[in-house]
C-alpha cells in the first residue's frame, strides 16, 4: 500500500471533515396547561436504567404536589427505540399531559427525546426526564430532532436511588415543567441553517494541523495525516462519483449529510489509498442503517466489526493470514480502512466521548477492526456466499457489538467435539445474547470439515449447546429491556420473534438455548499458525455491494 508523505516543517492547508448539518425546522413545544387540576399525567417510563420505579413513584406523588391530578404509570411494552403507535394513540385519547423518562443511558436519552418531541407534536405537552450524566447528549439531540426547547428536568443518576425529599423537588419541577408558561424564547419557532463548516478548515504545519484537529474533536487521540485539496483530488480518483454526490442524508449519531468528498477527506486523514474509496463510501452507507443508531451513542462499550468480501480484498492487499485482526506490519489496508470508520462516526456523524459518545469503559477495537475472510484456505462458502450474493461481488458488512470477547478456543487441538462443547460454553455466557461471530483459523475449519462439519452444521450445533436455565436466561441485565421483546417480536430490533414464546414462562430449572436460531455467524481468518478460534458479540450485519461506488 502507497504511503503518504508528510514534511513536517510545511505549511498544509486543509480540508474541513465535518458532515454537513441538514436543514431543520425548529417547533416549539405544546402550550402549557394552566393547572393540572382534574388532569390526567401518564408517566411512561422506557424501562432502562431504573425508570420503572421513579416513574411508578412519580405517578403516586403527583397528586401531593398537584391536587386534582390522576397520576398514570404506564411501562413501554416495546424496546425503547421503537415505536409504539398503540401507546401514542392511548396517550392522545387519554392524556392531558405526559411525563416521558428516564433518559439513563447513552442511546436511550436519545431515543426518549425523539418520542418526547413526538408528542409535543402530537399536541400533547410533555416533560422529559433526564440523569445528569445524559444532559449533554440531550441537549445535541433536543437540536437534532427540531425541539431545542423541550422541555427537561435533570435527576441525579442512576434515577432509582433518588431518596424521597429529592423526588418531591423533582416532583415540583415536573409539575412546574408542565404548567408554566412558554417563554418568548421557547415560542419562537420557524426555520434555520445550522452553522456550516467553512470547505479550508485549517493552514498550519503537520503538528499544527494536528493540534488544530485534535481541539476540534476531529481526532480519535491519533495523529492523522493532512487532508489537503491534493490528497482529496488523489482519493477521489478512486470512484467514478462526482465530488458533490451524497453517499447518506443522515450518519449516525447526530445525522450530517455526507457527501463523496467528505469521505474522501477522512479517507485522506486515515491514510487510505484511492483504490479503497468504493470500500469507504460502502462503509458509510453500511453504517447509516437505523440499527446502528443506538450502538453508536451507549454506554455500552460498542465497536464496530468491518468485513470486506469478493476479490476486491485480495486486490487492496487485505491481510487475511498471520494477526489479520491484530496492530502488525503488513496491515497497513486492514488498519487504514478500520481506523477510517472510527474517524468517520467523529467527523462525518459528529461523535463526541462524553457527549454522544458514552462508552463507560470503552473498548480498543473503537479504533480499527477492519479484515476480510482467508476464502483461499477455507474449505466453507465465503460469508458473502452464505448470504446470498455470488463469490465475485465484492460486498463490505459491518456489524455492532464487539464489548464480549473470548479466545482462544484452544481444544481444538487434541479433539473437535471437546473445542465446539468449550465454545458453546463460553458463548451460553454472553450477556444479551442477540448474535455471535464466530472467528476460526483455517486450521480449526480444515479439522471441522474433515469430521464432516459444514458451516451450517457448526453454527447449528453451537446453537443447541449454548443453554443456560431458563431462570438464568431471564436474569440476564438486558433481558427486560430487549430480550424479552424479542420473545414477543416487538421493537425495532425484533421485527420477528427471535426466541420461542415459551421462553416467557419455562420452569427456572428447564435449559433453553440462549441465542435465536442462525444468528451465530462464521467467519475463516488466520495464518495456520495453530488452531485457534475467537467468539465475539457482533451482530445486526448491515451489507452494502462495493460495485455502486467504483
Amino acid at each position: 500500500m502507497e504511503q503518504v508523505v508528510v514534511d513536517r516543517s510545511m505549511n498544509y492547508e486543509v480540508l474541513s471533515p465535518a458532515g454537513e448539518p441538514n436543514h431543520r425546522t425548529v417547533a416549539a413545544p405544546q402550550t402549557r396547561l394552566s393547572d393540572l387540576n382534574g388532569k390526567v399525567v401518564f408517566c411512561i417510563s422506557q424501562v432502562i436504567g431504573g425508570a420503572d420505579s421513579f416513574m411508578k413513584w412519580m405517578a403516586e406523588y403527583l397528586p401531593a404536589v398537584a391536587p386534582g391530578v390522576t397520576g398514570v404509570f404506564v411501562r413501554r411494552q416495546s424496546t425503547y427505540m421503537s415505536d409504539e403507535p398503540e401507546l401514542w394513540a392511548r396517550v392522545e385519547s387519554e392524556a392531558d399531559a405526559v411525563i416521558y423518562g428516564c433518559g439513563a443511558c447513552g442511546s436511550c436519552s436519545m431515543w426518549g427525546t425523539h418520542w418526547s418531541v413526538e408528542l409535543e407534536k402530537r399536541g400533547i405537552p410533555c416533560v422529559y426526564v433526564v440523569d445528569e450524566p445524559f444532559r449533554s447528549d440531550v441537549e445535541l439531540t433536543c437540536a437534532k430532532e427540531g425541539m431545542p426547547a423541550l422541555r427537561r428536568v435533570h435527576v441525579p443518576h442512576p434515577c432509582d436511588m433518588i431518596d424521597e425529599p429529592v423526588m418531591r423537588k423533582i416532583a415540583s419541577e415536573l409539575v412546574a415543567g408542565l404548567t408554566r408558561p412558554l417563554s418568548p424564547l421557547e415560542i419562537a419557532a420557524g426555520s434555520r441553517t445550522e452553522h456550516r463548516e467553512e470547505r479550508i478548515a485549517f493552514r498550519g504545519t503537520l503538528e499544527e494541523v494536528n493540534r488544530f484537529f485534535t481541539r476540534r474533536d476531529w481526532t480519535d487521540g491519533l495523529p492523522i495525516i493532512p487532508p489537503t485539496e491534493a490528497a482529496v483530488n488523489r482519493m477521489l480518483k478512486g470512484t467514478s462519483k462526482s465530488p458533490e454526490e451524497i453517499v447518506v442524508e443522515r450518519f449516525h449519531p447526530e445525522g450530517y449529510r455526507v457527501t463523496v468528498e467528505k469521505v474522501a477527506v477522512v479517507g485522506a486523514m486515515a491514510n487510505c489509498s484511492p483504490q479503497q474509496m468504493p470500500v469507504l463510501l460502502s462503509i458509510v452507507e453500511a453504517v447509516s442503517a437505523p440499527a446502528f443508531a443506538s450502538c453508536v451513542r451507549s454506554t455500552t462499550s460498542f465497536s464496530l466489526a468491518t468485513l470486506v468480501g469478493g476479490p476486491i480484498a485480495a486486490e487492496l492487499g487485505m491481510n487475511v493470514g498471520a494477526n489479520a485482526l491484530g496492530a502488525g506490519t503488513g496491515n497497513a489496508v486492514n488498519a487504514c480502512m478500520g481506523r477510517f470508520l472510527r474517524l468517520a462516526l467523529i467527523c462525518l456523524g459528529g461523535s463526541k466521548t462524553g457527549v454522544s459518545d458514552l462508552s463507560s469503559i470503552g473498548n480498543p477495537t473503537k479504533y480499527s477492526l477492519a479484515f476480510s475472510e482467508n476464502v483461499k484456505e477455507s474449505p466453507w462458502p465465503s460469508w458473502h456466499e452464505s448470504h446470498g450474493y455470488s463469490a465475485d461481488e465484492d460486498v463490505v458488512t459491518v456489524m455492532y457489538g464487539g464489548w464480549n470477547f473470548l479466545s482462544p478456543f484452544a481444544r481444538f487441538m487434541s479433539d473437535v467435539k471437546l473445542g465446539l462443547d468449550s465454545m458453546a460454553r463460553g458463548l451460553a455466557q454472553f450477556e444479551m445474547p442477540r448474535g455471535a461471530l464466530l472467528l476460526l483459523d483455517p486450521i480449526v475449519a480444515d479439522k471441522l470439515a474433515n469430521a464432516g462439519y459444514t458451516k451450517d452444521d457448526v453454527s447449528e450445533y453451537l446453537w443447541r449447546r449454548a443453554t443456560r436455565t431458563a431462570r438464568d436466561f431471564r436474569s440476564d441485565y438486558f433481558y427486560t429491556a430487549f430480550m424479552e421483546q424479542g420473545i414477543k417480536g416487538q421493537g425495532a430490533s425484533y421485527q420477528t420473534k427471535r426466541w420461542p414464546e415459551s421462553y416467557l414462562t419455562a420452569p427456572d430449572d428447564l435449559e433453553i438455548q440462549v441465542y435465536p436460531k442462525d444468528s451465530i455467524k462464521i467467519v475463516v481468518v488466520g495464518g495456520r499458525t495453530n488452531p485457534m478460534s475467537q467468539a465475539w458479540q457482533f451482530y445486526n450485519p448491515s451489507s452494502v455491494c462495493i460495485d455502486k461506488w467504483k
